[in-house]
C-alpha cells in the first residue's frame, strides 16, 4: 500500500495510536522505575550462571520496584468502607486476586497492587510465603520461602530473562545474592544456582468470588508510599496485543494459541500440567464452568472462567493434598517447555 493509500484507508490512525501508546508506556515506566543501570554496588552474583548472560536483560534498576515485607492487611468490610470514603476504589468485585489459605487463614493479594511490587514476602497461617507476579510474562506464583531451615526474603533484581521477572534473595550475612526465576522458582545465577523453591497452592479469582468463598479473609493493604502508582496500569495495552517488549526465545508457533493466552500450570508431584483457559472453555462448551481432570491417577475439580481469567483446582477426594498452581502467558511457558501441548 502506498503512503497516500495508507492515509486514505485510515490505518494511519491505528498506527499513530499504537505509537503513542508505546511512547506513553515507556515514559511511565522510566518515570516510575528509575534508571536501567545499577550503582556499582550490586550484591547479586552471576557466578555460576545457568543461562547465557547475554540473555539477562537489565530492564530497570535493582529495587526499582519496592518488594513488600509483611504488609498490613484489611478485612472486606474495611475495603468496602474505604471504597465509599475515597474517590478511587481500592477494590471492585471484578478485580482479580491471588488467594491463599494456610493454617486455616485466608488472604488475598490484588493484582492491581502486585503489579507495582511483583514480590510480597508474607506469613500466612504460620507459613512464610512469597507471592510473586511478573506482568510482562503473566507469571503468577506463590513460593515457600523456607530453604534448608532458613527464611529467605525476595526482592526485585531489575533483570529479566525471556521477559520474566528475576528476583534476588536479600542477605544480611555479607554473602552474595542469587538470581531466582519468578515462574520456575529456580536460582539461575549466583551461589544458590540449581536450588528450587517449592510452589504452593493458590487460586486466581475475582474479589467477589474470593470473599464469597472466604468471608473471613484478609487482603493485602496498599502501601502508602505507592498510592499514586496504583492508579496507573502501564500494561493495559500490552495485555491486549501479542506485542512483546523484550526478546523471547524460543517463541511458540503462530496459529495455535495467542502469545498472551493465560495458561494455568497445575503441579502434582513432580509433574506440571498446563491448561490453556480458552481451550478448557472450548472443551467444556461454556466460557466458565467446572471440569474433572485426571492427573497422576487422581481426580481434580477445576473451576474456571476464561473471559475473567480465573482458575482454581481442588482434589475431588478428601485426604489428597491441594496441588500448587502457577499462571503464565503462553509464550512464557513455551519458552521454558518448547513443544508443550496444553490440556485438555
Amino acid at each position: 500500500m502506498t503512503v497516500a493509500g495508507l492515509f486514505r484507508s485510515g490505518w494511519w490512525v491505528l498506527v499513530a495510536a499504537a505509537v503513542v501508546s508505546i511512547l506513553v508506556t515507556v515514559s511511565v515506566l522510566r518515570t516510575s522505575f528509575g534508571p536501567k543501570v545499577t550503582d556499582g554496588t550490586d550484591p547479586i552474583s552471576l557466578d555460576p550462571c545457568l543461562v547465557d548472560r547475554d540473555d539477562l536483560i537489565q530492564a530497570m534498576a535493582r529495587d526499582g520496584l519496592k518488594a513488600l515485607n509483611n504488609p498490613p492487611t484489611m478485612t472486606p468490610d474495611e475495603v468496602s468502607t474505604r471504597n465509599e470514603n475515597e474517590r478511587g476504589k481500592l477494590l471492585v468485585s471484578t478485580d482479580r486476586v491471588i488467594g491463599v489459605v494456610f493454617g486455616g487463614e485466608a488472604r488475598a493479594y490484588p493484582l492491581r497492587l502486585l503489579r507495582w511490587h511483583e514480590s510480597v514476602n508474607d506469613v500466612v497461617g504460620g507459613r512464610a510465603i512469597a507471592v510473586t507476579y511478573s506482568p510482562l510474562s503473566g507469571g503468577m506464583a506463590v513460593w515457600d520461602r523456607m530453604i534448608e531451615g532458613q527464611e529467605i526474603e525476595f526482592a526485585i533484581s531489575g533483570r529479566i530473562h525471556n521477559s520474566n521477572t528475576l528476583l534476588y534473595d536479600r542477605r544480611d550475612d555479607g554473602q552474595a545474592s542469587s538470581l531466582w526465576h519468578q515462574l520456575t522458582g529456580e536460582a539461575i545465577a549466583g551461589p544458590a544456582s540449581g536450588h528450587r523453591l517449592q510452589p504452593l497452592p493458590s487460586v486466581l479469582r475475582t474479589w467477589a468470588e474470593w470473599t464469597l468463598a472466604h468471608p473471613d479473609t484478609t487482603v493485602m493493604a496498599p502501601n502508602p508510599g505507592s498510592k499514586s502508582l496504583y492508579k496507573r496500569d502501564p500494561y493495559h495495552s500490552y495485555r491486549g496485543s501479542d506485542m512483546l517488549r523484550f526478546p523471547v526465545d524460543p517463541l511458540p508457533p503462530e496459529g495455535a494459541l495467542s502469545y498472551k493466552e493465560v495458561v494455568a500450570i497445575v503441579t502434582t508431584g513432580d509433574h506440571d500440567h498446563p491448561f490453556a483457559l480458552f481451550d478448557l472453555a472450548e472443551a467444556v462448551g461454556v466460557p466458565q464452568g467446572r471440569w474433572a481432570a485426571l492427573l497422576d491417577e487422581e481426580v481434580y475439580m477445576i473451576s474456571f472462567d476464561a473471559k475473567a481469567g480465573t482458575f482454581s483446582v481442588e482434589p475431588r477426594d478428601e485426604g489428597i493434598p491441594r496441588p500448587a498452581v502457577r499462571f503464565a502467558y503462553w509464550f512464557e511457558w513455551w519458552s521454558l517447555h518448547p513443544g508443550t501441548v496444553p490440556l485438555p
